[in-house]
């Protein structure tokens, strides 16, 4: 039996203090003599410190799940905060949020993943042109030569057969409740025809991100007399609203934070897994009590 685990994440926005950041992150700093301070770690706030047990508690989890198989990270945009957005930012020096890039995905090397995947995220989060996710890339291959890392635009990859197509931009999960969902069916069956349309199978998994939400979609089409099935899954992020992400998403009162895993058997999708915790941002506080 050849089995293989593909851990997903994306949005991670590091040197945001809303964004993930690695408490062993280690940056440059000067004191009052002019002097470089050594090992100078960046204090997490309250909704980092969640973000990090959050993330170590499932990294730990995709442990358990992968055993000895072969373990594939894919890390499907946004690395940084960027610099387009500057309040809230832990530091506006470019290089320190490479750091902090790099240092947020050191934990999964302790897995031993067979490959690292990073793809380019939005322009406004990563210095433009995925410039943030060349240089993470950069940074990690020297510290893991061992290791298969690479980055992409868009990619598709093959495991044991099994076609997957993963970019950082896709469909929105719906503007309602009762919609969430129907223009990711509309995306991934359009996606799905145009594969059939150039003589190709379309991919059995479509992973995007961006949308810092969960949502799964799967589709079946006819073609020819022959059937065709594919799954789109839209990953959360570890990263908390800020202003601009309240009014984009016009103002939720929950928002969801993890990762995917999805479990490949012989070349078959056996079963997509998300390790996600949902929690309410609202401040709540009662002003006069029920009598």
């Amino acid at each position: 039996m050849q089995r293989t685990i593909l851990a997903i994440c994306s949005d991670l926005h590091g040197g945001h203090r809303h964004g993930l950041l690695n408490p062993a992150t280690s940056l440059e700093e000067i004191n009052e003599k002019g002097e470089k301070v050594k090992d100078y770690h960046p204090e997490l706030t309250p909704i980092q410190r969640y973000l990090w047990e959050t993330y170590i508690e499932q990294i730990g989890a995709v442990r358990n799940l992968a055993q000895d198989d072969p373990l594939i990270v894919i890390l499907n945009g946004d690395m940084t905060a960027g610099n387009k957005y500057p309040q809230l930012l832990v530091s506006d020096r470019i290089a320190d949020q490479m750091l902090i890039g790099a240092a947020n995905i050191e934990p999964w090397f302790g897995l031993a993943p067979k490959a690292v995947r990073l793809i380019k995220g939005t322009g406004a989060h990563v210095f433009g042109q995925g410039t943030s996710e060349i240089l993470i890339t950069q940074l990690l291959k020297t510290l893991h030569p061992e290791t298969s890392i690479e980055v992409y635009d868009h990619s598709l990859i093959s495991i044991g057969g099994m076609d997957v197509d993963i970019s950082h931009h896709g469909p929105p999960p719906g503007s309602r409740a009762w919609l969430k969902g129907n223009e990711v069916r509309y995306y991934l069956k359009s996606l799905m025809f145009d594969e059939l349309s150039a003589g190709k199978k379309p991919p059995r998994l479509i992973l995007r991100g961006h949308y810092h939400d969960y949502i799964k979609e799967t589709v079946n089409i006819r073609n020819n007399g022959d059937w065709y099935e594919s799954t789109l899954v839209i990953t959360p992020s570890f990263a908390y609203v800020d202003n601009h992400g309240r009014q984009s998403v016009k103002s939720p009162a929950r928002i969801t934070h993890g990762m995917v895993v999805v479990e490949i058997v012989n070349g078959e999708l056996l079963q997509i897994t998300p390790l996600t915790k949902t929690v309410d941002i609202r401040s709540r506080e009662t002003l006069i009590e029920r009598i």
